[in-house]
Parts: C-alpha cells; structure tokens; sequence
C-alpha cells in the first residue's frame, strides 16, 4: 500500500503506521483538527515523503515492515532540508527505543493512545 491521504487542507502531517485501523484512527483525528494527513504504511518510502511533502509533523510507529521505525528517526535530521520536522513516535514499542534514538523524537507517546492527548503533543512539538 503506497502513501494516501486527502487533499491538502491545512499543514501536512506524515503518519508511518502499518495497522491500517490505526492509520485511518490518526489520519481521521489529524484532519479533524485541520490537518492533511498523509499516510504510509511503509518505512521504505517515508523518508522520501517527507522531503517531498515537507510535513509540519511526523507521527512515527516503530514497528513498520521492512526497515524499523526507529532507522527512520534520524533520517530527517540527517537531511538539512528537513531537519526541523518534527518526529512523534507512536508505537506499542516506545518502552524498547534506545536513549540515543528518544533523545531525537520530539515526543514519544506508547499504544494505546488518546488522539486528543496525541493531538496535543503534536502541536506542542509543531510551535
């Protein structure tokens, strides 16, 4: 399944997640609040994306297929062009990131989740 998501409506927002319940929980939240969620339920082209889309926001699970989550994390910082995105994890594996791969999130939130309370981080992480 390859990224989705509606038309832009406000500021853009990446979601990484697999579970295609979860995705549409959070894509659904996210445009409720006025954002444009993009969705993908791969690793291997969310790196891609956020250079593409520049996303005010990246909500990040962990346990994605083919290459972990947490590889991930730091690849926004490693670009200059999007190091400034901000990346929120949300993951059932939040308790198992290393320090070193936490101190690069900008927040790290477990599952189950509350939207309003992930809602909340993200803005905090945004401004």
């Amino acid at each position: 399944m390859g990224p989705r998501g509606p038309a832009p409506a406000g500021p853009a927002v990446l979601v990484g997640e697999d579970d295609a319940g979860v995705a549409a929980l959070l894509a659904e939240a996210l445009a409720g609040a006025g954002d444009a969620p993009t969705t993908t339920d791969s690793a291997l082209g969310a790196a891609a994306l956020v250079r593409r889309l520049r996303p005010a926001a990246v909500l990040l699970d962990l346990g994605l297929p083919s290459r972990s989550g947490g590889a991930l994390l730091g690849a926004p910082e490693a670009d200059p062009a999007t190091a400034a995105v901000p990346v929120l994890v949300v993951s059932a594996l939040a308790d198992a990131l290393p320090p070193a791969l936490r101190a690069l999130a900008a927040g790290v939130g477990g599952k189950p989740f509350s939207p309003a309370a992930l809602l909340a981080a993200g803005r905090g992480a945004v401004t």
